[in-house]
């Protein structure tokens, strides 16, 4: 009872400040059209510009009264990465309490971007002025409502994320180094939240990493309708958590309002922002850091999301279509056809163990290939085609990635064919259950995947007892797909 009367008044006192500050809206554009200026010509990490960015969300820090967080070097934390000069700013709200003040919610937005794109200036309003806006007005709130707060809250301004999380991941590295890296609590990245009108919907990722995630954001939530995930699932679009999941099994959350803005295009400008649902995210992470660093119950659940787990899923389904290439072999006759593009589209389970893995498929392949005019060898020709369901038994050996892997298998496949054909009024049977051994490679990019199978069969084509010609049949398929 004592718990929830402490945690509505700090909501109270939110709301309160929240009324005060009639300004906020206004104060949020102010510091998103200097960010995405064109004066800063896109804020590019080891930039002068980059360094012009930093310097005015240093004085913003100043005038609300943050302090250093690492108190012997100041704000400005520098980093040098691939010949660039870089810094983050680190900064502290402290907490109350004389135990949990030693724990952390930390709170981080990066500051650059991408800088010029074709000789155009890629301003990056969404990408990351929003998020780097709201840290500002986030860390103002947080400061007038200090005396709620009983665990501490890091302030982070990230430099050089664009460049593959560079800051983030310098950030962790030094936590890591000085002890400080396990009272994290919670490490929460504000990544393009400038367009929730468009998106309609705030999306949360992370929320099974810390207890009672989805209920703590949806009691904050206010008028804002979420979209919240237990994990982080996406790879091509990581964010300054990775670093501190991945690598310190720190709880994440990552709060941005999709893709829907110009992503990386210079038509990302402070005017096409969202400033009503700015100020609302912003109010929003308010309430939601306060909660976290005043309820001395919070802590993680000890659950990572796979792609920062470094190991990968015991069990994968794999979906996926392509094409075939298909040709009969004549051993006799030392002689192969040519090839015709098919299509095989199907479903396969794998199990994983470490860097082996076991694959049960199943797929439709319709395929055809030139078939020889045994009368005219080097004349006419026909067509075989047939429509088969085919069952490949795979052993799998591959590196032990779960965003990037690479992989190689071998094993043997079963083919029962459902109709077949061939040109010619020729009246060959087809074997219908027809076996063999196939190998592959592949590779799996987030829940993308990528493979080449190459398919021999090993009993015969045709029922040679009857006369007809001892042939053979090679499939390589081509096949790209999802990975649930």
């Amino acid at each position: 009872m004592k718990k929830t009367i402490l945690f509505l008044a700090g909501i109270l006192a939110l709301s309160l400040v929240k009324a005060q500050n009639t300004d906020l809206k206004a104060r949020l554009e102010k510091h998103l059209y200097y960010l995405a200026s064109d004066s800063l010509h896109g804020r590019e990490a080891g930039s002068m510009d980059g360094v012009v960015a930093r310097a005015y969300i240093l004085e913003q820090w100043n005038e609300i009264g943050i302090e250093p967080f690492f108190t012997d070097e100041g704000f400005e934390i520098p980093f040098s990465r691939e010949g660039l000069r870089m810094a983050n700013l680190v900064g502290i709200i402290p907490g109350n309490d004389p135990v949990l003040k030693d724990e952390y919610i930390l709170l981080g937005a990066h500051f650059d971007h991408i800088g010029y794109k074709n000789g155009e200036i890629c301003n990056g309003a969404d990408d990351n002025a929003s998020g780097s806006t709201a840290l500002i007005e986030i860390a103002r709130l947080l400061k007038d409502n200090q005396s709620q707060l009983k665990r501490s809250v890091i302030i982070a301004a990230f430099d050089g994320e664009e460049k593959g999380l560079w800051g983030s991941e310098a950030l962790a590295s030094k936590m890591m180094n000085e002890g400080q890296i396990h009272q994290v609590k919670c490490m929460m990245s504000i990544d393009m939240v400038g367009w929730y009108a468009k998106n309609g919907k705030l999306e949360l990722l992370g929320a099974g990493t810390f207890k009672d995630g989805k209920k703590l954001l949806e009691d904050n939530a206010g008028n804002l309708k979420l979209k919240i995930s237990d994990f982080e699932t996406a790879v091509m679009t990581a964010t300054d958590t990775r670093s501190f999941a991945r690598n310190y099994n720190v709880p994440t959350l990552h709060v941005f309002t999709g893709l829907k803005s110009p992503y990386h295009k210079p038509a990302d400008d402070a005017d096409l922002i969202d400033y009503d649902g700015l100020e609302e995210i912003t109010c929003f992470i308010s309430r939601v850091a306060t909660q976290m660093a005043s309820d001395p119950d919070f802590g993680p659940t000890g659950k990572v999301a796979y792609i920062h787990s470094g190991k990968i899923k015991p069990f994968e389904l794999f979906a996926g279509a392509g094409t075939t290439g298909t040709s009969i072999s004549f051993p006799k006759a030392g002689f192969t056809t040519d090839g015709k593009f098919g299509w095989n589209a199907g479903l396969s389970v794998q199990y994983n163990h470490k860097f082996m893995g076991y694959r049960l498929g199943a797929s439709y392949e319709d395929t055809k290939c030139i078939f020889p005019n045994q009368a005219d060898l080097y004349g006419s020709s026909f067509q075989y085609r047939h429509q088969a369901v085919e069952i490949p038994v795979t052993f799998i050996l591959q590196n032990v990635d779960p965003t990037m892997r690479f992989y190689a298998g071998i094993g043997a496949n079963a083919r029962y064919v459902l109709r077949s054909s061939l040109g010619g009024n020729l009246n060959y049977k087809t074997t219908d259950l027809q076996w063999g051994y196939h190998f592959m490679f592949g590779m799996k990019l987030g829940h993308l995947f990528i493979e080449d199978y190459f398919i021999n069969q090993l009993n015969d084509l045709f029922d040679t007892n009857a006369g007809e010609p001892k042939a053979r049949i090679f499939v390589t398929t081509f096949k790209i797909g999802w990975v649930f």
